[in-house]
């Protein structure tokens, strides 16, 4: 064997584990979530009740992103001030095709999560209640998975979810080019009161470094991993800008 063709062999092998370490870590969170997903489900071990970490971040999502007056419960009022943000920070003027569209959107997005949250039909939801809905909603997806995959049922969304992850995602688009960037990130989070630094380390996190464009199918695959997992590794528990979900 020449000398060029030695050099160049130990090259490409230098090169294959530079490689072989830079994704290691990740390979392996991946594996252990699946197989533990997996095996709970075959064996019967998944526990369709919510877990303290998971009440943390679906409280943490009611109060900071849809409880918009800080009343402590969900109303129409809440879903209306949300709308006329998003068509402020977008420049969408009353008349306009946005703005109705917006409009008939949270309205929509509204009725569906009464329907599903408002126990007592008194046209407001609880904490109480915002937390029995995604209990409710758990036991459902089992018992569905029961007769399909087993797996799958972590990844479902109720209805009203997916069309607001559509409108989360929209309102960090703020350049409309189908991504989001971490300067886009920090200024939507801190008009809800999430600082800068808080921001842009939530979204190297769920950018993988910036190596993982976030465009909204992996915005959605986040967001499922924010309401539905268990899991603390999921990078989809970062979306909201915080970093822990502690016992404070």
């Amino acid at each position: 064997m020449s000398d060029t063709q030695s050099a160049r062999n130990v090259r490409k092998k230098k090169y294959q584990e530079e490689q072989k370490q830079g994704g290691i870590f990740r390979n392996l969170l991946d594996s252990l979530r699946f197989r533990g997903k997996k095996m709970g489900a075959v064996l019967g071990l998944v526990d369709t009740k919510l877990t303290p970490f998971q009440k943390k971040k679906l409280l943490h999502e009611f109060t900071v992103f849809f409880d918009l007056n800080k009343d402590g419960k969900l109303e129409w009022k809440d879903f209306d001030m949300a709308r006329e943000k998003i068509c402020e920070m977008s420049g969408w003027k009353p008349g306009t095709d946005k703005f109705i569209q917006t409009h008939e959107l949270f309205v929509t997005i509204w009725r569906k999560l009464q329907d599903e949250g408002d126990e007592n039909n008194d046209g407001l939801i609880t904490a109480e209640e915002w937390l029995r809905m995604w209990q409710k909603f758990n036991e459902l997806c089992l018992k569905q998975a029961s007769k399909a995959d087993e797996v799958s049922y972590e990844r479902k969304l109720p209805d009203w979810l997916e069309k607001y992850i559509r409108y989360k995602f929209d309102l960090f688009d703020r350049t409309g080019d189908g991504y989001l960037d971490c300067d886009e990130f920090e200024y939507v989070l801190g008009d809800f009161g999430v600082p800068a630094r808080d921001a842009r380390s939530a979204f190297l996190m769920i950018s993988q470094n910036n190596e993982k464009k976030v465009d909204f199918e992996y915005y959605k695959d986040l967001c499922t991993d924010y309401f539905r997992s268990n899991d603390p590794s999921a990078l989809g528990n970062f979306i909201t800008g915080k970093l822990v979900f502690s016992d404070k």
